[in-house]
């Protein structure tokens, strides 16, 4: 029988004042990050644009489904909430394999292809798997108003595997910056692996929330009581987003310039800035030298006349 009232889907009232204050932090944060990629032209952290307005649309969606019986904004919520984190961690693949490629490290999972386009691809799959279960639980809340068990379960499989695999990319962030630190003969700035340290954690304190939110259960405490919601949820998922505004990789990760081995942010295995071969700093310094030698040649023409 399908739900007759709002508690009936949330299994508690959703708090109105919460739910605009999330929605309003997540608006604006979502807006200054898409100014500074705009301003930094690194173009892969649109993702994080585009994931924050997932965001946006889902607590629009629970604003709606808090206030009125409304499955359709309901299945938007549950669905848009519990998807929309996932491409985070799409951002930070990129990022990790666009870090490789500067520093010029070698090997076999070492390169852009490797680290970006392996995890994406994995990530995006694991996406797949919890909309489909997210797809089942929504076809038997409008049915019977009761989560399917089998769509919860494909969801938490989803969650497992991405899971696991976020953390073998943590293993290799460490490693990249390992190398930088021990090997690599160029460097990146060190915000970028603290932007980096701290949306892994935040990304993955949320995706253990939701798998033994799913594993205990609809009717679990986790479910049941919204403050966990916000806490273990809303809360990591938006500090993550604070990070990528205040450290927005794309500052560290300029576009390359063509015929250049690394941009004008790298530094040397010293710490110090190093500046690009043809750059107005080094044109400076080459005007400077000819300028020492011709007054050099005048001073022995002078001499020799005497």
């Amino acid at each position: 029988m399908p739900p007759k009232s709002v508690e009936d889907y949330f299994q508690y009232k959703p708090s109105e004042a919460l739910n605009i204050v999330a929605l309003a932090l997540f608006s604006a944060v979502t807006l200054n990050i898409a100014v500074q990629t705009v301003k930094y032209k690194q173009k892969y952290m649109w993702i994080v644009v585009f994931t924050g307005c997932l965001e946006v649309a889902g607590y629009i969606s629970r604003l709606i489904a808090g206030q009125v019986v409304n499955l359709g904004a309901y299945i938007a919520n549950l669905v848009l909430i519990i998807l929309a984190p996932n491409f985070l961690a799409l951002a930070n693949y990129v990022t990790v394999g666009k870090i490789a490629e500067r520093l010029e490290l070698s090997g076999r999972f070492l390169n852009t292809k490797s680290i970006s386009t392996g995890f994406f691809v994995i990530d995006l799959i694991c996406i797949g798997v919890q909309g489909g279960g997210s797809a089942a639980i929504s076809s038997t809340l409008q049915e019977d108003g009761v989560a399917s068990q089998t769509g919860s379960t494909v969801v938490l499989i989803g969650l497992a595997v991405q899971l696991f695999f976020f953390a073998s990319f943590t293993v290799i962030t460490a490693y990249v910056y390992f190398l930088q630190q021990t090997k690599a003969t160029r460097k990146v700035r060190v915000e970028l692996y603290i932007g980096l340290t701290a949306t892994i954690l935040l990304i993955t304190l949320r995706n253990i929330y939701r798998v033994v939110e799913i594993a205990i259960g609809w009717a679990g405490a986790l479910n049941t009581h919204e403050v966990w919601f916000y806490c273990l949820d809303a809360l990591p998922i938006f500090l993550a987003f604070c990070i990528y505004s205040l450290l927005h990789f794309g500052r560290y990760l300029e576009p390359l310039e063509p015929g250049l081995p690394s941009d004008a942010r790298l530094m040397n295995s010293n710490g110090d800035a190093q500046q690009p071969t043809g750059t107005k700093s080094s044109g400076k310094s080459m005007l400077s030298w000819g300028r020492r030698d011709r007054a050099q040649k005048k001073s022995s023409h002078i001499t020799a006349v005497v």
